[in-house]
């Protein structure tokens, strides 16, 4: 359980990272019209990747190549 618990926290964390990475995303987006959105969105996450860990990765992945790359190929190709 506690191999699970620190594959989760950094399939999180490196998730959080690449997010931050994408331009014009904003923590406290939501907050006047949906105040519980990132914790709802938080937790449904955490039940899924609990579920099926293979999830985290995939989710990693896509915002790798939805974020980071199409930041960099935006920074690179002007």
């Amino acid at each position: 359980m506690a191999a699970h618990t620190i594959k989760l926290a950094v399939a999180v964390t490196c998730t959080l990272l690449l997010a931050a990475a994408c331009s014009g995303l904003e923590v406290g987006y939501y907050k006047k019209s949906c105040p519980r959105v990132e914790t709802i969105v938080r937790e449904e996450v955490k039940k899924f990747v609990y579920k099926n860990a293979g999830i985290g990765a995939g989710l990693i992945r896509l915002l790798f190549h939805d974020c980071f790359v199409e930041v960099l190929k935006g920074i690179i190709f002007g």
